[in-house]
């Protein structure tokens, strides 16, 4: 199969949810809003499922942490599998199989036969596939959108993600309750075979680049040298890797409810909701606005406010204040994300992008879950508030030292870098039966990319 010819008339990229105008994109979104909403719902079914099975906090919590080692374990060598072939048949791959895994568990708990080590286990096989399915994705937009609906594309994604977050929870909890948890384990399914159906109706094939290296070691060995010669990339990874570990602290939200506010469950529930209504405003002002120029200035500007939330958030006293703080937290943290996102995949080499994006993948959500034990660790020290407090400062630390370190991505815009011009301005030419290409005025050429 051919890569799909640009449509005719190419809509006027960088507008407002610009990247929804493109077919491919489209279907990719609105699908992935249907499985996440089923992936949130299953969380909570799966909890209740463990919880139920073993009255044990401790073996709840476990499960999460269990998913951790086999996703960094997988994800280097995920990232080589993605940059070696389709990135959509890999990712449709990794569809089914979530989707195997999902109805593996649901007719275990139909039939009555679950037992806690099933979904242990099912929760290490769904890491290990997760770690194919984000490099995938990743690696797969810039063939979906043009260049300048990059970062609308990745705000979109993140309204995807943080939207979830929001509905899918109270959905999970009303199934569990009036269906059970079998039920909603194959609605999740159903939500899978939705989105399978919609990458299975896009058009766009990203043949890869020939590997010059064979061994899948080689590989890894390349995209590591690849980000550690590279300035920009480098530092992108290791902001992020700092604010997994020491900006994220949702799991001590409890302590704030219970001893600094003395707002008990409801309370708590608002200060979980509170970051995730921040970043679906900060991912719906990012969509709407379009394309950013300075995005560099932006890493920057948002990181530092982020961190500074962070702080007031701990040290204030006043519980309304604090939820405010928290939207902060929730809109800085998104609009960094989505940047930051935005350049890697603007400054990559795409023969490089899979196994990069699996690297962000590693930097966030592999090592999210020690922020929560880092936090937690400290605060038995110094208390929470001011363990929480002293993340904050080391993120805005590390942001200003980055700034300051390499100007490059200080001054990052977008432009430039020829040799991705030419790959992105080639990949969209159509081909005539002679095999050249048609008329090129015909199709606009892309701006460079850095």
């Amino acid at each position: 199969m051919q890569d799909r010819p640009p449509p005719r008339e190419q809509p006027r990229a960088g507008r407002a949810f610009g990247a929804l105008r493109h077919r491919d994109f489209a279907l990719l979104w609105s699908g992935s809003v249907i499985s996440n909403v089923g992936n949130w719902m299953q969380n909570i079914a799966q909890a209740w499922l463990i919880y139920d099975l073993t009255g044990s906090a401790l073996l709840v919590g476990l499960n999460g942490l269990i998913r951790t080692a086999p996703f960094l374990v997988m994800s280097l060598y995920a990232g080589t599998v993605a940059d070696r072939m389709d990135r959509r048949k890999l990712y449709l791959w990794a569809e089914f199989g979530m989707l195997a895994i999902c109805l593996g568990v649901g007719g275990l708990v139909a039939s009555g036969l679950v037992q806690v080590w099933h979904i242990y286990a099912a929760s290490v096989l769904s890491a290990l596939v997760g770690a194919f399915e984000i490099p995938a994705q990743q690696a797969l937009l810039p063939h979906l959108v043009p260049r300048a609906d990059m970062m609308n594309a990745i705000s979109l994604n993140s309204l995807v993600r943080k939207g979830a977050q929001v509905i899918g929870p109270s959905l999970g909890g009303v199934s569990v309750a009036a269906f059970g948890v079998a039920p909603t384990y194959f609605l999740n399914a159903a939500s899978y075979v939705v989105l399978i159906v919609m990458i299975l109706m896009m058009r766009t094939t990203n043949p890869p680049t020939p590997a010059q290296t064979r061994s899948a070691a080689g590989a890894i060995a390349d995209g590591l040298r690849y980000v550690r010669g590279d300035a920009v990339i480098a530092t992108l990874l290791l902001m992020e890797s700092v604010v997994s570990i020491f900006g994220s602290f949702n799991p001590m939200l409890v302590v704030f409810a219970r001893e600094v506010f003395h707002v008990g469950a409801e309370g708590l529930g608002l200060l979980q909701s509170a970051a995730g209504i921040g970043t679906i405003i900060g991912s719906v002002v990012l969509s709407f606005i379009g394309d950013i120029h300075r995005k560099g200035r932006l890493i920057i500007a948002g990181g530092v406010v982020y961190g500074l939330a962070v702080i007031a958030f701990a040290v204030t006293p006043w519980f309304p204040l604090a939820i405010v703080f928290l939207i902060l937290t929730g809109a800085a943290e998104v609009s960094v994300g989505a940047t930051r996102t935005t350049v890697m995949q603007l400054f990559t080499k795409r023969e490089m992008l899979g196994r990069v994006m699996s690297l962000q993948a590693m930097s966030t959500r592999g090592l999210g879950p020690l922020g929560g034990f880092e936090a937690g660790t400290l605060g038995t020290l110094i208390g929470v508030p001011y363990a929480v407090a002293l993340g904050g400062l080391v993120c805005i630390a590390t942001v200003l030292a980055a700034a300051r370190a390499v100007p490059t991505l200080r001054n990052f815009t977008g432009a430039g870098r020829e040799e991705e011009a030419a790959f992105l301005h080639e990949s969209r030419r159509p081909v005539t039966a002679t095999g050249e290409s048609a008329v090129a005025a015909q199709a606009p050429s892309p701006d460079p990319v850095r």
